[in-house]
C-alpha cells in the first residue's frame, strides 16, 4: 500500500513541475512580452511544461 501512495505522489510532483513550469511562462509571455492572456495560452503553457517534464524525465544524460 505504501508502494501505490508513494506512486500516486510522484504522478501529481510531476504535474505540480509542469503547472509551475507552465505558470512561470505564462508570466513571462503575459507580462515583459505583452501577449494577450488567454485559456488557449494558459493551456499550451501547461502542456510545453508538462512536455519539458517528460522531455527531462527521460533523458539518456
Amino acid at each position: 500500500m505504501s508502494n501505490l501512495v508513494n506512486e500516486v505522489l510522484l504522478r501529481l510532483a510531476k504535474v505540480g513541475a509542469a503547472l509551475v513550469l507552465g505558470l512561470v511562462l505564462y508570466a513571462v509571455l503575459t507580462g515583459p512580452l505583452a501577449v494577450s492572456g488567454t485559456a488557449e495560452l494558459a493551456l499550451l503553457c501547461w502542456l510545453s511544461g508538462a512536455a519539458f517534464v517528460l522531455l527531462v524525465e527521460s533523458s539518456p544524460i
